[in-house]
């Protein structure tokens, strides 16, 4: 009963964000800012934008590009775009960011560990326009139906429960592994570990409701929109533009090449998609 009320609570948060979306209060453009974005969306790496005390970090999460911003001199503020990486390397990346403690902007893409480590992990961030935060797999799944996903549903036996108690079972371990790193990089962070549950229970819905075909939980994408950032990142976010809210959203236009919708917020990447013979 509590998985059924988490969900319905998840859809109820996505169709009220939908309804609001024209609402919102959104900020007015800065061509400053604008100017920052498109000069880091043209330069590849971690270093400082020509001429500016802007770093921009456009590229994944992994220890090499990160450690980079140990090098780097004191910066104005930093731009963010990044398609990701893995949920335990982004931490050391927050941890960094943590230090340095310079306001940040999001930009383009800003998916996986981005969304789900790096964004909930900064003091003061600005969403810019461009933006498209995408939250990586039903994360937070627990074994019983993470086991069931593709199996019709079945139950785990016994046998099945104490392997992956054990640590037997790889594939759930890693799985594990990832929903522990979660929960505590957002405690860490003092962020509500609902920033990752919601989402993942909305896409678990989604993803029941769409009958044609399962894939890997992994494999799942949701989109972040404002309302979720604002309940809660709430006074850590300085200003937000009119980013992506959902899928057919105007403004996703330019990321639609990417995956198959299954819902107005999730969707399968289109590799995936298609090897899911959906």
């Amino acid at each position: 009963m509590k998985f059924i009320a988490s969900m319905t609570a998840a859809i109820c948060l996505s169709l009220s964000g939908l309804a609001a979306s024209a609402q919102d209060d959104w900020a007015t453009p800065d061509p400053e800012i604008d100017a920052l974005v498109e000069a880091c969306m043209e330069q590849e790496g971690v270093d400082f934008l020509p001429d500016t005390d802007v770093i921009c970090y456009n590229s994944a999460i992994f220890p090499e590009e990160f450690l980079k911003l140990n090098d780097l001199g004191p910066a104005s503020r930093i731009v963010i775009t990044s398609p990701g990486g893995n949920v335990v390397t982004a931490r050391g990346m927050s941890t960094i960011l943590d230090n340095r403690g310079e306001p940040a902007i999001i930009a383009g893409p800003c998916m996986s560990a981005c969304a789900m480590v790096i964004l909930p992990g900064l003091d003061e961030v600005y969403i810019h326009r461009t933006a498209h935060i995408g939250i990586h797999g039903i994360t937070m799944i627990p074994f019983g139906r993470w086991y069931g996903w593709l199996e019709d549903d079945a139950e785990p036996n016994q046998f099945a429960i104490v392997t992956a108690q054990m640590g037997y079972n790889f594939d759930f371990s890693m799985h594990s592994s990832g929903t522990t790193q979660m929960r505590a990089h957002l405690e860490g962070q003092g962020i509500d570990v609902d920033y990752i549950d919601v989402m993942s229970d909305l896409m678990e819905a989604d993803a029941r409701a769409y009958t044609s075909c399962r894939v890997d939980v992994k494999d799942y994408w949701g989109i972040v929109d404002a309302d979720h950032i604002r309940t809660y990142l709430g006074d850590q976010v300085t200003g937000m533009e009119r980013f992506v809210q959902y899928w057919s959203d105007p403004v996703n236009e330019g990321y639609q090449r990417w995956g198959q919708p299954i819902s107005e917020r999730t969707y399968i990447m289109q590799r995936n998609f298609e090897a899911a013979d959906c």
